[in-house]
């Protein structure tokens, strides 16, 4: 049922305003995603039900991190607020661009959604240490290490205090049509499922797949086993021999499963699994090297520099002190 406001002299309802907020380097999936749900909402419903505008604290034509431009109107504060705000992750997300329209929302009660980078940067913002809060699961590691955030979790959706944070990026769709869902019926919600060839809604509060081994259909079911068994153990790596004992094959099997599956053997592709966390920390936090070094199973930054240059071609202190760059593609 929708509850669109009806003009004061009669006619079609006003649609329901939903604000997109993006900033330089943002996910051009996650603003597709919200806006091609909305078209479709509009198509199955055969009316405008609802309408849109991109924002940002730096309008005109907005660079996405791939390279895409969005044309982005002005966002004034508390001015001209829509009934549904969302707030787009990316590379460079600076809560300072829209705390304060968050939070102008917030004392509205209208519903906001602050997506994947945008979660975290709130979260920190916010300084969200006993709430309820998500955000992409690459995420929650380094929060824990600057600070304590007893109920941040890694489901795809919680809210708190009025503001939803949420996984975003491949969620995208399935928030937005939570966003959208009491505003339309239980039929035409079915019906935009199915039209976006969503097959099953997630649960909100159900578990962010957090590793490769959460693809269930990607690998031999021994082979998943064995990345589950190296993924939950970076900071203290099993040799090949306890990880075969741990999924019940002799070692000689893993060795052959990997090379078939992966082209590479088990310990050379956990070292890769550890340097790519060691990234993640490197480029995203503050950490001691020392620190990232014994949280990703190294003994000492002599051993991570040489692994990490093997991987990425410049060593960990290159990589922080010139900035080189900030790489999150090959972290999931």
């Amino acid at each position: 049922m929708r509850h669109h406001q009806k003009p004061a002299g009669g006619g079609a309802p006003e649609p329901i305003s939903v604000e997109v907020f993006v900033q330089p380097g943002f996910s051009e999936f996650e603003l597709s995603s919200i806006l091609t749900v909305l078209n479709y909402a509009n198509r199955i419903s055969n009316t405008v039900a609802f309408g849109w505008n991109v924002v940002s604290d730096v309008p005109g034509f907005v660079t996405a991190a791939c390279g895409t431009l969005a044309r982005a109107e002005p966002a004034i504060f508390d001015h001209a607020l829509a009934d549904i705000l969302i707030v787009v992750g990316g590379e460079n997300c600076d809560p300072k661009g829209w705390l304060g329209r968050v939070r102008a929302m917030q004392r509205h009660r209208r519903p906001i959604a602050v997506l994947s980078d945008a979660a975290t940067a709130y979260i920190k913002a916010a300084k969200a240490f006993d709430l309820p809060v998500t955000t992409h699961w690459r995420d929650v590691t380094l929060l824990n290490e600057e600070g304590s955030y007893s109920a941040l979790n890694t489901s795809y959706l919680e809210t708190a205090n009025g503001v939803m944070t949420c996984a975003g990026v491949g969620f995208t769709p399935e928030l937005t049509l939570h966003l959208v869902a009491k505003h339309l019926s239980r039929n035409e919600i079915a019906e935009l499922a199915s039209l976006l060839q969503i097959e099953t809604i997630r649960d909100t509060a159900a578990e962010q797949p957090k590793g490769t081994s959460f693809l269930t259909n990607m690998f031999n079911p021994l082979v998943e086993h064995a990345i589950r068994v190296m993924e939950d153990n970076l900071a203290e790596p099993l040799s090949t021999t306890e990880i075969s004992q741990r999924i019940n094959v002799s070692i000689r099997h893993l060795e052959r499963l990997f090379q078939t599956v992966l082209d590479t053997s088990p310990a050379r592709y956990y070292k890769q699994l550890r340097v790519k966390k060691s990234h993640i920390l490197i480029t995203s936090t503050k950490m001691p090297l020392i620190d990232i070094a014994l949280a990703c199973g190294f003994g000492s930054t002599g051993t991570l520099s040489s692994a990490y240059k093997s991987q990425y071609g410049l060593s960990p202190n290159r990589i922080r002190t010139g900035g080189v760059f900030r790489d999150r593609s090959d972290t999931g």
